[in-house]
């Protein structure tokens, strides 16, 4: 082992600690600029911006790391910075090979920052499994290894695809401006020629690339945000009890109640605001995903693209590490089972690229996060085999496509016909569907035969409050996502049946929905325990619906969840407390947990 991969390092312990943390924090977001914009710079290989803001990153790193002594790190970042000062000035082309080291380079300057972190941290040192000797080579012989070719969409390409000009118009274009002397760019050769107008160029050029925009930004400890907006909680919490007050409720004085008013919206918008300040585009993430799909196309001997819509979607930073993990499983999902090679697409009548598209919005109180490929689509028939072979499913059952799909995420289901180093060994889907419970999501899936498929993910924008429909169950009060309600109805005795083999049932609308009586879950005295007395609250749950059986609805309330603590976090049926306007604990209803419970009970 070299002496390079064994420390990164030298004198972390003489630094001034803060100092270092700052370099850490910086160097990192450094390094996400740089992976963006090496990205944009592999499809607009001609855009000196992105060279650019590829090339004042590496600067910065190495002049705080020359500053802190930390030779390794500005050693490195000073040979790609050579390297790119070289693209820059039009020394060196920019091929896929060059994309290559610049990438690996990047990846190996984060791998020893966030080594240096862990050191500073205070856990084991592990020895750097980076070659440094043999990297430094590559970049410096990159000028010889960079001769690939890529795809390049040219301005040209632009206009064509924007209608301003043909083809048969683009090629004369290009033979003026080779005729030229000296020779001219395209956009001028076709203004010259009157193929075109300047605001045609200019908007083409605009098109090729998105220039950065300064945004003022203070950098906040999250710890201290975090604290803000439980504090904000705790506020929504005190003005829910203020206004469910008796002496507020009977009082008579116009100006208290315009006051308590005011001070609700107040405390609406506060909270509202706190709770923007936690929340981030899902741009990053989805820029993630982009560099993953590059990698994991080479690797599969596929060409594959990456489309993404709504990177300005705003999501709590608290969740994007909790769908990172989904959204990889998702994308190498597209990339290694749906996408064809590029022989399976010609052979189709489909173009040579794949494109795996990343689209988020939000609808309701609810962030939407789908991932759609171009390509087989899921095979119906070969998931209801490989489900009746694993004994998972009878043959007899005769599901819906939806439920068929939805047989991919159970632990250790795989159609693969071979293990790959992208598709692993069957583990992976099954992470999607607890992650989505965890965060009370659902997953829907449309899939065609060599059109593709796609997988919706929905879940709240904020896992912190939540709209809640106050229940009474006996004594006792429960809460339910209004998310998870389809309706409330007191039945009539007539549409209650108990059928042999399922159980109870109720009749809605011509459905018969399973009954799920929660004082039995619950172990609670109830007020009513004949259907037709009580009131039933239908909740849907992966296009599953059942009839919660309760004595009282009390209204609906926007709630702040809290933690149940290490004694219930795992208790079936329940997904959190909330402390409500009247002072009293209430347990927020899991419908997931709760309908696996009935069935269990059953």
């Amino acid at each position: 082992m070299s002496q390079q991969e064994t420390r990164t390092s030298e004198t972390v312990e003489i630094q001034d600690e803060s100092l270092l943390r700052d370099f850490i924090i910086e160097g990192l977001e450094y390094i996400d600029e740089i992976e963006v914009n090496i990205l944009n710079l592999e499809q607009g290989p001609e855009n000196k911006d992105y060279i650019n803001n590829i090339f004042r990153p590496f600067h910065s790193i190495k002049g705080v790391a020359s500053f802190l002594n930390l030779d390794q790190i500005r050693e490195l970042a000073h040979s790609l910075e050579t390297l790119l000062d070289k693209a820059r000035s039009g020394e060196l082309s920019v091929t896929s090979g060059l994309i290559d080291v610049i990438l690996d380079g990047a990846d190996a300057l984060k791998v020893m920052i966030v080594k240096l972190k862990d050191e500073l941290e205070g856990n084991p040192p592990e020895p750097l499994k980076i070659d440094l000797a043999a990297l430094k080579r590559r970049i410096e012989g990159a000028e010889q290894d960079a001769t690939d070719t890529m795809e390049v969409k040219k301005l040209g390409e632009i206009l064509v695809e924007n209608g301003a000009i043909t083809e048969e118009n683009l090629e004369q274009g290009l033979e003026a401006a080779r005729q030229s002397t000296p020779p001219k760019r395209i956009g001028e050769a076709l203004i010259s020629e009157g193929k075109v107008t300047p605001k045609q160029v200019s908007h083409a050029l605009r098109k090729q690339t998105e220039r950065a925009v300064d945004t003022a930004v203070i950098r906040v400890n999250i710890k201290k945000l975090d604290d803000l907006i439980d504090t904000v909680g705790e506020l929504v919490i005190t003005q829910s009890m203020i206004r469910q007050n008796p002496f507020i409720l009977s009082n008579s004085d116009r100006r208290l109640s315009k006051d308590v008013s005011r001070l609700s919206g107040i405390t609406s918008e506060l909270q509202r605001t706190s709770t923007s300040l936690r929340m981030m585009p899902i741009k990053q993430t989805f820029q993630r995903m982009s560099r993953l799909v590059r990698d994991l196309s080479r690797d599969a001997g596929k060409k594959v693209g990456v489309v993404t819509e709504g990177e300005d979607t705003e999501i709590d930073r608290n969740m994007v590490e909790e769908i990172y993990n989904p959204l990889v499983h998702m994308v190498r999902n597209a990339v290694d089972h749906g996408i064809d090679s590029p022989e399976e697409r010609v052979k189709a009548g489909k173009p040579e690229k794949g494109t795996v598209r990343l689209k988020a919005f939000h609808r309701g109180g609810n962030i939407v996060i789908e991932i759609s490929d171009d390509g087989k689509g899921l095979d119906r028939d070969g998931i209801l085999k490989k489900a009746v072979e694993k004994k998972l499913i009878d043959s007899s059952h005769n599901l819906a496509d939806q439920d068929i799909y939805k047989l991919i995420f159970l632990p250790g289901f795989s159609t693969a016909q071979k293990v790959t180093e992208i598709s692993g060994r069957g583990v992976g889907m099954d992470v999607v569907k607890q992650a989505m419970e965890k965060l009370r999501g659902k997953i829907e899936i449309d899939s065609a035969i060599n059109k593709g498929s796609t997988f919706t993910l929905s879940f709240p924008l904020t896992m912190a409050i939540i709209d809640g429909m106050i229940v009474r169950v006996g004594s006792e009060k429960y809460i339910i996502p209004t998310t998870a309600i389809r309706q409330l109805l007191r039945p009539v005795k007539k549409s209650y049946n108990n059928i042999a083999g399922k159980g109870e049932m109720l009749n809605v609308m011509g459905n018969l929905l399973p009954l799920v009586r929660l004082y039995e879950i619950f172990d609670i005295e109830p007020d009513y325990r004949n259907p037709w007395e009580a009131i039933t609250v239908v909740v849907e749950n992966e296009s599953r619906s059942k009839c919660l059986l309760v004595d009282e609805v009390i209204g609906k309330e926007e709630v702040v969840i809290k933690s149940l603590g290490e004694n219930l976090k795992n208790a079936k049926g329940i997904s959190g407390g909330a402390i409500m306007g009247d002072g009293n604990v209430g347990l927020i209803l899991d419908p997931e947990g709760l309908f696996k419970l009935s069935e269990s009970s059953g």
